[in-house]
């Protein structure tokens, strides 16, 4: 995915997240809002994804503040929340006529949380209102005839909290015989989750979690660990979770990736033809001629 206008202003937003969850002072808060400009303004084009530049901002987050992971306190609340939230929804009604695609709809869901911004109501109010809805780019008919081909398939997760509504999707996987490999941070980055929160949520008993080895924003195959790019050459089929990785990932043409994720964005409703943010998203990627 390229780089539009709009994502200039957010890259600058999403690095003083990250600062604000230390509660710094306001000059330091400056002097990361300026470092983050400072890095931008030397592109006079940008020809990496969103993701790549959102990563070398939060590098500079690390080095400003000296805080490897700003956001461990709100990862460890984003599971406890979800957790709850999830044990409080019906499963056996969402799950009832289709589990497949029910499993699919409550992880593409899962992406809206972030519990810096909403309260464990307010998260549960927008979830029983996505419920609701359906797909707006909607890939499903061409996902079950690829899931019938494929037995060994890789998740790359993206958010603590959403990985909670993963596992369901995860459990509906393994019923249907299939090998689950998920996949989480090798190091802490913005909320994504690592093994220290794949272990919270109980993941790891659940399936094989391995972590890329790297702290990179999305997935960036160039920097994968050696196992993970093994699991990866294994996997018949990707489902990958998340706007990151849709934006590193979205040009992919040699294996069949599944994008899953609710379109917090108009950059990536409009690369994904969602209509405007907040719809939720199953799409497939491009394959190559032949394929």
């Amino acid at each position: 995915m390229r780089v539009y206008p709009e994502c200039i202003p957010c890259l600058i937003r999403q690095g003083l997240n990250a600062a604000e969850k230390l509660k710094l002072p306001e000059e330091k808060l400056f002097q990361i809002a300026q470092s983050g400009l400072k890095y931008l303004t030397q592109f006079n084009e940008f020809h990496f994804s969103p993701a790549y530049y959102a990563y070398h901002i939060q590098r500079e987050v690390k080095r400003l503040t000296g805080e490897e992971d700003p956001f461990k306190e709100i990862k460890k609340i984003s599971n406890r929340k979800a957790l709850e939230i999830l044990n409080n929804l019906n499963l056996e009604e969402i799950l009832k006529e289709e589990p497949l695609r029910g499993a699919l709809k409550l992880s593409a869901i899962g992406n809206i949380l972030d519990f810096a911004i909403l309260s464990e109501e307010e998260a549960f109010g927008k979830i029983l209102q996505l419920l609701k809805k359906e797909f707006t780019v909607d890939d499903y008919e061409s996902f079950k005839k690829d899931l019938k081909n494929s037995q060994r398939i890789l998740i790359l997760g993206d958010n603590a909290g959403e990985i909670v509504f993963d596992k369901v999707l995860v459990k509906v996987l393994k019923e249907l015989g299939k090998e689950v490999v998920f996949v989480v941070k090798g190091k802490p980055i913005l909320n994504d989750a690592t093994l220290k929160e794949a272990k919270e949520v109980s993941m790891t008993q659940l399936c094989k979690v391995i972590d890329n080895g790297n702290d990179r924003v999305g997935t960036e195959l160039s920097v994968a660990s050696e196992e993970f790019l093994k699991e990866w050459e294994k996997a018949d089929l990707v489902i990958s979770k998340g706007q990151a990785n849709f934006e590193s990932l979205s040009s992919f043409r040699e294996k069949t990736i599944y994008f899953l994720l609710t379109a917090k964005c108009n950059p990536v409703a409009r690369e994904v033809g969602a209509k405007g943010k907040g719809n939720l998203v199953f799409k497939r990627n491009k394959p190559l001629a032949g394929k």
